[in-house]
Order: C-alpha cells, then sequence, then structure tokens
C-alpha cells in the first residue's frame, strides 16, 4: 500500500542511501533469493544468531513466528540513530527457512504524530512470491503492538491506484485487523481507517470512575 507518488519517492530515495545500492522498492518485487543458513539445516540456530545479530546493531525484534511453510519470521523494528526514530519507523520481515534466509526483507513504514496520537501506514511491503504467506499479518501484529506501547488513538494510510489490481485482497487484509476501508473504484484511491476502541473504553472508563 503507498499514500501517495510523492511520498513514496521520498521514501525511496532514503532507503537508497540508507542500502547505497539500487532501488529497494524495485529488489522487492524480484523472485526470492537465499542466503545459505550459517549451520546446515539448522534454523534454530540461525534464527539465535540473527536475532542476536538485530539487537547488537541496536534494533528491536518485536516478534518471532513460524508460518505453515516451515518458516520461521523475524519482525524487527530498526533504529537508525538519526534522531527520528520515533516519529518515522522501520519495520523489516527477516524470513528463514531450511533453504537459508530469503531476501530481499519485507518492509513497512510508519509515520507517528505523538501530539495527537497518530499513526500512519505510509507504505507495506510485501511483494512477488511473498504474497501470501502471512507477513503482511504478521506486520500488522508488530504494528499493533507498537499502538499498544505508544497509547495510539488510531492508525489511517492511502491504498494508490497502484495496489488496483489487488485491491480485493487489500480491503480483505485490512478489514481483517478491524480496519474501515473507503474505496472509490472510479478514481481508483482508497483511505484506510483504525480507531483504537480499547483505549476508548479505558478513557469512558476512568470518566466514570471520576463522575461516580
Amino acid at each position: 500500500m503507498e499514500n501517495n507518488e510523492e511520498n513514496s519517492v521520498g521514501i525511496s530515495e532514503v532507503l537508497k542511501g540508507l542500502f547505497s545500492k539500487s532501488d529497494p522498492m524495485f529488489d522487492l518485487k524480484r523472485k526470492n533469493k537465499f542466503v545459505p543458513l550459517k549451520k546446515r539445516d539448522d534454523i534454530a540456530y540461525e534464527v539465535q544468531q540473527q536475532s542476536s545479530d538485530f539487537e547488537n546493531e541496536g534494533h528491536k525484534i518485536l516478534l518471532i513466528s513460524q508460518n505453515q511453510h516451515g518458516e520461521t519470521i523475524l519482525v524487527t523494528r530498526l533504529y537508525y540513530g538519526d534522531g527520528m526514530d520515533e516519529e518515522d519507523i522501520t519495520l523489516r520481515v527477516r524470513v528463514i527457512n531450511e533453504k537459508g534466509v530469503i531476501v530481499p526483507d519485507s518492509m513497512a513504514f510508519l509515520i507517528v504524530d505523538h501530539e495527537n496520537l497518530h499513526m500512519r501506514i505510509a507504505d507495506i511491503r510485501v511483494e512477488g512470491d511473498r504474497v501470501n504467506r502471512g507477513y503482511g499479518s504478521l506486520i500488522m501484529q508488530a504494528i499493533i503492538k507498537i499502538v499498544d506501547e505508544l497509547g495510539i488513538k488510531c492508525i489511517t494510510g492511502w491504498i494508490s491506484s497502484v495496489d488496483w489490481d489487488h485491491i480485493e485482497r487489500s480491503e480483505h487484509f485490512y478489514r481483517k485487523f478491524g480496519f474501515d476501508v473507503d474505496l472509490n473504484h472510479e478514481t481508483m484511491h482508497g483511505t484506510i481507517t483504525w480507531i483504537n476502541h480499547k483505549k476508548i473504553d479505558q478513557r469512558r472508563w476512568r470518566n466514570n470512575e471520576v463522575l461516580g
């Protein structure tokens, strides 16, 4: 999902600088490649080593899960130390199976307005062979975990025309996680909105306590 062309180009340019390689948005559309496991047939050791490497580099492992395809997935929050890590949040999905570590990683980009407790999903990139393997759902679980930590009231985002060839899949995905999805098929443009009802209910409970 993308918000608009300007922001998408901006994110892409930033990532080019970070990776110092070709456009990673393009790379995500390529077929999976595999980096061999450090120990043959030992996925558990690889997961341990990958987790340790991420943490030693100052990043945070948000969750580790397994899917029905025999893959172990790490969703990691990246910290760049640029002073913007609390406003611009980057998530990386590292997938490991018996063939090795799948590259490139899928990614998600979030923008947080702490003053208004609002999060915007700038982009979720799960492309090519990575679709329908549960990676997007794990990204969303990680997003909700961040929402709980930060006390976010709502999440918003855009669905652009470039996603319209799989719009039904996108709509089903967001509705599954409690988002309202508003689509305009004529302009091929949509918006998503998620309200933190748990936070609203907690506030109502506290107000009732005071009034009582």
